[in-house]
């Protein structure tokens, strides 16, 4: 069952597993540190109480179709968003008791880059 619900919008365009894998271990420290930054104050300013248990969809969103993400490829991202929701308190950590789920939907084409992920509180 579900409780309350808050929506944190991140707008920078997520990465994907396939390019972490190139990258400099340095250059994805940087990305999870800013990352995780980002969403940490993203649940403070959205107030979201200390929760025992959550579900969690994830929702990139792109420019356009070039370099169309599969599902899910923005995994490493939403994962450094969720250390995010754990830094502001928002839940005790990223055990499997914690996060109940984890969704990922289709990326969409909006015109901008942005990750959305939102937090459910589970009852």
């Amino acid at each position: 069952m579900e409780g309350r619900q808050w929506e944190l919008i991140d707008n920078e365009r997520p990465w994907t597993a396939n390019a972490e894998r190139t990258w400099h271990h340095m250059k994805r420290a940087k990305c999870v540190r800013l990352c995780r930054e980002r969403f940490y104050w993203l649940a403070l300013a959205a107030q979201i109480p200390k929760l025992n248990a959550v579900s969690v969809e994830v929702r990139p969103t792109v420019v356009n179709r070039r370099g169309f993400p599969d599902v899910a490829a923005c995994f490493p991202a939403a994962k450094a968003g969720i250390d995010g929701l754990v830094d502001a308190g928002v839940i005790p950590n990223d055990t499997p008791n914690h996060p109940l789920k984890l969704t990922f939907f289709p990326a969409t084409v909006t015109g901008k880059d942005s990750m959305r992920i939102t937090v459910k509180e589970e009852l």
